[in-house]
């Protein structure tokens, strides 16, 4: 451990250096403020301890300094004055504690040591933090259930290879981001990644958008248009709620894949294009096709290989990861230091259903954060909806109590319980007993008496 230490009077200086030198620490002295700034600004410290009055500088302005450095850094701040105003102030500042000269040489001791145990903590939970994120991440998609692991697995195995792929999924499970995978771990990845949902462009504009156009092609073309295909040559191009394509258009986008070729309106020349064809939706193709709403030549195109992305209730396990990245992210954003989430708040979290899946709670981890004050996530601000999950089963009251059996009505309810609550956590037990707030040992002898 590396210790700067900044007083003017030199023998309190070369006590602390005796102190923490006989313990193999490695101690820098400094007797001004000006000296102390050169050093911070060429060396990093550890922990560093600070006379708060100075002959040249303030040791407050010494203090703000190093913050503004090295802001994990802990600063211990000595006074010769017991001021509650001067300790208030430097707190404020950032300081992680304050001593009293004349000073116990056994408190300074624990006073740094408690700082550097409390430093040396924070860089183990960050590189904590870092593994958990590699570990568990897969470009911008977050996910350590065996149905994520799975989905990055067969990634890994497409990419290189050149075929449609189709992606299917409800709104908000982060289709985007896994056609965004495939592209940059592909061959293809040196190559321009495009993007456009079909559902947000009229029926007018998405053949010129996707094919481009000759000027004169129609009114108001005064100039040349390349089109998407052309923008994604040698790339990817990645067709965003593919089901709502115009079955026109879904002609001319089989003869695409079929020729290598496309003609932009108003043009006379047919140009190839060596594109990937990734699609996706959130509606069931096959049941398009035999309402004959989809072209069945093209889903066959299209569906060479398929990836299903699970909507979040079916993995809630990822829940916690994902509340992590998004509170990260979120904090360079807002300029915030919310440092995790409280246990309550994980426990709606995991009652919830998430009809909008990830992106329904990537928002909701946004409101939060907004209206937070302090430095974890409460359920202060939680909407209603949020906090009533609905009835968890019909339970009726006989309206006769003849041969009532109390003992079997609470089974029969318990064991109600317990089935909802496994469905929810997809028969994971540990994460059923968690849901209602029993141990795993209660959890598996009410599930031995009731299911045998």
């Amino acid at each position: 451990m590396k210790i700067l230490v900044i007083d003017d009077e030199e023998n309190i200086g070369r006590t602390i250096e005796l102190i923490f030198e006989k313990e193999d620490f490695d101690v820098t002295l400094a007797f001004n403020g000006e000296t102390a700034i050169s050093l911070l600004k060429e060396n990093y410290f550890d922990v560093i301890i600070s006379d708060i009055r100075l002959p040249d500088i303030s040791g407050m302005e010494i203090l703000k300094i190093s913050k503004n450095l090295y802001p994990e850094v802990p600063v211990i701040m000595i006074t010769a004055y017991a001021s509650t105003s001067v300790a208030v102030e430097a707190m404020k500042l950032g300081a992680e504690d304050y001593i009293i000269k004349p000073f116990d040489i056994d408190e300074l001791r624990i006073i740094v040591k408690r700082a550097y145990e409390k430093r040396k903590l924070e860089i183990e939970n960050k590189k904590l933090q870092r593994l958990i994120e590699e570990k568990y991440s897969f470009e911008n998609i977050i996910g350590k259930s065996k149905i994520m692991k799975d989905i990055f697995l067969l990634i890994e195995k497409i990419a290189p290879i050149d075929t449609t792929v189709l992606i299917t999924g409800e709104s908000g499970t982060g289709k985007d981001l896994i056609a965004r995978a495939i592209h940059f771990r592909s061959l293809r990845k040196d190559g321009e990644f495009v993007a456009i949902n079909c559902a947000s462009i009229p029926e007018n504009l998405l053949e010129s958008e996707l094919f481009g156009y000759k000027r004169g092609a129609f009114t108001g073309a005064v100039t040349s248009k390349v089109g998407l295909f052309q923008e994604a040559n040698r790339g990817t191009l990645f067709l965003d709620e593919i089901g709502e394509m115009p079955q026109g258009l879904q002609a001319k986008l089989l003869r695409v894949l079929q020729d290598k070729k496309i003609r932009p309106l108003g043009g006379t020349q047919e140009k190839e294009v060596d594109v990937r064809i990734i699609a996706a939706t959130n509606h069931n193709l096959e049941d398009m096709v035999k309402k004959g709403d989809f072209r069945e030549d093209l889903f066959y195109r299209l569906n060479v290989i398929t990836i299903d992305l699970p909507p979040l209730r079916k993995r809630k396990e990822d829940i916690p990861l994902l509340v992590n990245y998004f509170i990260k992210k979120l904090n360079k954003k807002f300029n915030k230091e919310i440092k995790g989430v409280e246990p309550s708040l994980l426990e709606y979290f995991f009652l919830y259903d998430w009809p909008g899946n990830v992106r329904e709670l990537e928002n909701l981890v946004e409101r939060l954060m907004i209206l937070e004050e302090g430095t974890l996530l409460t359920s202060k601000h939680l909407p209603k909806k949020y906090k009533d999950p609905g009835e968890i089963s019909e339970i009726t009251i006989p309206s006769e109590f003849k041969n009532f059996n109390l003992n079997q009505y609470i089974d029969n309810v318990v064991k109600k319980i317990i089935s909802l609550s496994l469905e929810k956590t997809g028969g994971n037990k540990k994460d059923a007993a968690s849901l209602l707030g029993i141990s795993y040992r209660s959890f598996r002898y009410y599930y031995n008496k009731l299911f045998g």
